[in-house]
């Protein structure tokens, strides 16, 4: 069974400190999955499957991404056994619920109860969005069933496509309604503010990348993965 996971403070009250650093970067690399031949998506639809599941921020950008049959929120629909999709986005909502959607407004960084507990809480491409992500992440804590977990995806931004874009055009300009990035430490941060733990994550890197990497012996680069995958559940200070 592997430790729990690390927490900087107890080892120094110095956020730069050698041997948290460590700690840190050791306790990352054990609990790292490498994916090949999937997105994350696909991986979290193998996690929640015949599972009870709240998605929060189910509504798209635009809509007409809502009808395409790929939609994040009916893949999950497809395979969960059962779902509530939320968002604070009122009239998507109103009109999800017509087409016969599970759908309820609600601000997943507040200290609402939506009066139900579920074994996976999904937060697909959504954290980067919001002003607290440490609420947000409470949010999902309050709602999960005693052994749930929380599935997070959100970009990598140190990936090789972001590092070739500033190459090229000398900046490089993220989604407009983005206020951050999430990295590997950085998630281990939100998790421990919020009382959760981080126990595993996610890269998505294609087989010839990974077989070039053991071939020359080098550890497996997280720059080429454009996305990561975070799954954390309830720690020693949840509520």
């Amino acid at each position: 069974m592997k430790a729990s996971m690390p927490d900087w403070t107890e080892l120094s009250s110095d956020p730069n400190d050698p041997a948290a650093m460590t700690a840190t970067s050791q306790w990352l690399q054990e609990i790292r999955r490498i994916h090949s031949g999937v997105r994350p998506l696909d991986a979290i639809v193998e996690r929640i499957e015949n599972r009870k599941v709240l998605d929060i921020g189910i509504c798209e950008h635009d809509e007409r991404y809502m009808r395409d049959p790929g939609w994040k929120h009916n893949r999950i629909r497809t395979h969960a056994s059962e779902v509530l999709g939320i968002d604070i986005l009122a009239p998507l909502i109103e009109r999800l619920s017509k087409q016969g959607y599970r759908v309820q407004v609600a601000d997943a960084t507040s200290d609402t109860d939506l009066g139900e507990r579920f074994e996976s809480v999904v937060i697909g491409d959504v954290i980067e969005h919001v002003d607290n992500p440490v609420a947000l992440l409470r949010f999902a804590a309050r709602h999960l069933e005693r052994n749930g977990e929380i599935l997070v995806s959100t970009p990598n931004p140190f990936s090789r496509r972001v590092r070739k874009k500033v190459e090229r055009e000398g900046m490089f300009i993220a989604n407009l309604d983005h206020v951050f990035w999430v990295t590997p430490s950085q998630a281990m941060e939100l998790a421990r503010r919020a009382g959760l733990e981080l126990f595993e994550y996610g890269c998505f890197i294609n087989r010839r990348r990974i077989q070039k990497a053991r071939l020359l012996r080098r550890p497996v680069s997280e720059a080429f993965t454009d996305d990561y995958l975070y799954c954390f559940r309830k720690g020693p200070r949840s509520e």
